[in-house]
């Protein structure tokens, strides 16, 4: 595990790395990242905080499939990569529970089951009961039962060709989250469609990530941040400051893309897009992102950003609104109170932005 130190960066250091220390929040295709982290191996104290100095500490290591990043605040070394360690390790278990790609995860084996009520475990209940709500929310934009449609895609998208019309009808059919029954009272889930599979890609990072940030909140490090490829969940402000510095996607004055800086403290953020990661067909691009109503990729041109209470329910809404259509996504946006959105689309008359919640200018 690499590690790389720092804290509160005076206006001096600030000018040397003037990014260090900021979580650059770009669409899941790309690696998210803090810009700078891992640049530079330093520590730099905050002398006003306590009897003691405290000073930001920051931990990388690769899970999930992707690069996953925790910086805390802390007097001692040691202890903090303890905390950093336990939140890892927290990481994989959830990892070993939630993954459709592992074929004896939880979820893997509930997905071979049909017609019966199944006992799962705690982390695998909360993620499939959050996803179910938010897909009744989103009329189905994001539906935890498109596992059928993703590993159609995937097959397709190593071909570079599209799917297989026949195939594709067959795997539509198998989606819908009405074919999903929960009970809260056992604790049970049962499905009850033919060819089900379920994928927790549009949540379980998020999920994940809120649990790291509680795992260190209980070893007594709650000015920390977790982020799992872009998927940040973030804790209490860091010592001296009002919140924690992200840089999110927008346009400027000239109406193109640049980010901007927010300050960001107990919420969660998530971004969905579709700049690299597509199949290109007949001069058509097929974003990775699936629509589960139509069982094609998406294919407007688009990015998405959400805060909401969790990492969680941040990540499920920004896949819903990647999919869902540009006047649909505005209106349900405006209307969560909840979660803060903001939506970058490529339209016939250029590029257009909505925002909602914190993401609204003064």
């Amino acid at each position: 595990m690499d590690m790389y130190l720092f804290g509160k960066i005076s206006e001096l250091f600030e000018s040397i790395f003037p990014n260090m220390g900021y979580f650059s929040v770009r669409p899941h295709n790309l690696r998210f990242s803090a810009i700078g982290l891992g640049l530079l191996v330093c520590v730099v104290t905050i002398a006003d905080v306590g009897a003691q100095d405290t000073a930001r500490f920051g931990f990388t290591r690769y899970l999930m499939g992707t690069e996953v990043k925790i910086l805390l605040y802390a007097v001692d070394s040691t202890e903090a990569a303890g905390a950093a360690r336990q939140a890892f390790n927290h990481i994989s278990e959830l990892n070993e529970q939630l993954s459709d790609y592992l074929i004896d995860s939880e979820v893997s084996r509930l997905s071979k089951t049909r017609g019966q009520p199944i006992a799962v475990g705690e982390n695998l209940w909360n993620v499939l009961i959050t996803g179910q709500k938010i897909a009744q929310a989103s009329e189905g934009s994001f539906d935890v039962t498109v596992g059928p449609l993703t590993l159609l895609w995937r097959k397709a998208m190593r071909r570079a060709t599209l799917p297989d019309s026949v195939e594709l009808t067959n795997a539509l059919a198998a989606v819908g989250y009405g074919f999903l029954e929960m009970d809260a009272n056992n604790r049970t889930v049962q499905l009850n469609g033919e060819n089900m599979r379920l994928d927790l890609g549009g949540i379980a990072k998020g999920y994940a990530a809120d649990e790291a940030l509680k795992t260190l909140v209980k070893a007594d490090f709650a000015s920390a941040a977790v982020d799992i490829g872009g998927d940040i969940a973030i804790g209490n402000a860091p010592p001296g400051l009002d919140g924690w510095p992200v840089e999110v996607f927008t346009l400027n004055t000239e109406n193109e893309l640049e980010t901007e800086k927010l300050t960001l403290m107990n919420c969660g953020i998530a971004v969905s897009g579709d700049t690299y990661r597509y199949l290109e067909y007949d001069g058509i691009k097929y974003s990775h992102i699936i629509n589960p109503r139509t069982g094609y990729g998406v294919k407007h041109e688009r990015r998405v950003a959400v805060i909401a209470p969790s990492a969680m329910i941040a990540d499920a809404w920004a896949s819903a609104y990647s999919v869902m259509a540009w006047e649909s996504a505005i209106s349900d946006a405006n209307d969560r109170a909840n979660v803060s959105t903001r939506i970058v689309e490529h339209r016939e008359s250029g590029l257009q932005e909505v925002n909602t919640g914190k993401f609204l200018h003064d």
